[in-house]
């Protein structure tokens, strides 16, 4: 019941605002990588005396953002990550310039066959100094779940950063984790983890259509096994990154990048990977700004009317049937 009642919600909140014109903005972005343990092991690398093995990922993020006020911003995200699965989001954030808050539920999708879809909340603070500083505050969690019975998981994701601006430069100090624990059967439950430490550096100018992102940091990528004991593998790797974007105009802009580690080895008993392993993740997107598009009208929702009726006509909305 409180699935359902998040889904009608969020599906309410989406047609209120779109009954007038409005600039929407498209955002697809792929990703490609290696650098990520084997989700369907049952049992650690580590136990057996194995090396950290490479395993090919696709990922992504599809987003739509709208303006539905002067400060106000309405979004729907789905993101693929290789810790945390599927999760679709939708948020409303306000910007006052000095601070700006985004809230909305999130839904965890087919993440499990027996857990087809979870609901969380997401929450995220920036207070900002234009041109001085800026700290930002992100919380996301799978909420009124426990891990009980085989296909119940949690994911939970935090961020917090501060950062400096300089002549042309944005210097951000970043740390973030991202979760996702499983119960794969009764006795085993499975926690796959990624913590970067990051020192992010964006490059920027004035009128120059294009801007570039430098990272450089320390990551933790682990999977755990819990059951009468213990196992864990870990993999740690001192990181470098850097993305770029380019903006042909006003509608549309494409972005991409690649990280891949200066150096990486295993932590604890799990071997490192072989010298011969290329780890790396690729990027490319793009962002389109589709402006003077129109949504469906309420009138157009009507139950049991022709949606082309004409406007002296009364009729009834889904909004005031659903009361």
């Amino acid at each position: 019941m409180k699935y359902k009642a998040i889904a009608f919600i969020s599906f309410f909140l989406l047609l209120g605002f779109g009954s007038s014109t409005f600039a929407l903005d498209i955002s697809l972005e792929g990703s490609l990588g290696n650098m990520v343990f084997d989700t369907s092991r049952v049992t650690a690398l580590s136990d057996g005396n194995q090396p950290f093995a490479e395993l090919l990922y696709i990922s992504g993020t599809a987003k739509l953002e709208q303006p539905i006020a002067d400060s106000a911003l309405f979004a729907v995200i789905f993101n693929r990550d290789p810790i945390l699965r599927n999760s679709l989001y939708t948020t409303v954030s306000f910007d006052t310039g000095y601070a700006k808050i985004a809230v909305g539920p999130f839904f965890g999708l087919f993440n499990a066959a027996s857990s087809l879809i979870t609901s969380g909340l997401s929450t995220t603070l920036t207070m900002t100094l234009p041109g001085v500083l800026y700290g930002t505050f992100r919380s996301d969690t799978t909420i009124g779940a426990g891990i009980t019975v085989p296909g119940d998981y949690v994911q939970q994701r935090s961020e917090m950063a501060f950062g400096v601006w300089g002549p042309n430069t944005l210097t951000s100090f970043r740390l973030s984790t991202k979760t996702f624990t499983l119960k794969q059967t009764a006795s085993l439950t499975t926690v796959d983890s990624v913590t970067n430490y990051d020192m992010v550096t964006e490059v920027f100018k004035k009128n120059v259509p294009y801007t570039a992102i430098i990272t450089l940091g320390y990551q933790s990528l682990k999977r755990s096994y819990i059951s009468a004991s213990t196992s864990i593998d870990e993999l740690a790797a001192l990181m470098i990154g850097m993305n770029a974007t380019f903006r042909f105009s006003d509608a549309f802009k494409i972005m991409g990048g690649a990280r891949s580690p200066l150096y990486a080895w295993g932590v604890g008993s799990l071997k490192s990977p072989a010298s011969t392993a290329v780890l790396y993740e690729g990027i490319i997107g793009i962002v389109i700004s589709a402006d003077n598009i129109k949504l469906p009208t309420r009138r157009a929702l009507s139950i049991g009317k022709d949606i082309n009726a004409a406007p002296d006509e009364k009729s009834e909305t889904a909004s005031e049937a659903a009361q």
